[in-house]
């Protein structure tokens, strides 16, 4: 049987491992949001005459960095769910 101190470091665990979680789930589905919205803003700019020559230059650096970020804070978050998860198996053997 556990001790009460274990059974709240594993309810802990369990918190960190629905929060990891729920971050790298969450930047991922924002980063669909935010570049779907920006997409909206880009193919208008594309539109116009004086816009059009630069329009795909800044939607590409754009994504790239909107990509970068968001899938940045989702690898952190996944990995610091496994490190607490690796942890947590390491005390346990």
């Amino acid at each position: 049987m556990k001790t009460q101190n274990a059974s709240g470091y594993d309810w802990w665990l369990g918190v960190a491992d629905v929060l990891t979680q729920g971050i790298s789930q969450g930047a991922q589905k924002l980063e669909r949001v935010h570049l779907s919205i920006a997409d909206e803003t880009f193919d208008l700019l594309s539109r116009s005459p004086i816009t059009r020559p630069w329009s795909e230059v800044v939607r590409t650096t754009h994504h790239s960095i909107t990509r970068l970020s968001y899938r940045s804070v989702a690898t952190v978050a996944t990995h610091t769910g496994q490190l607490l998860s690796d942890i947590n198996g390491n005390l346990n053997s």
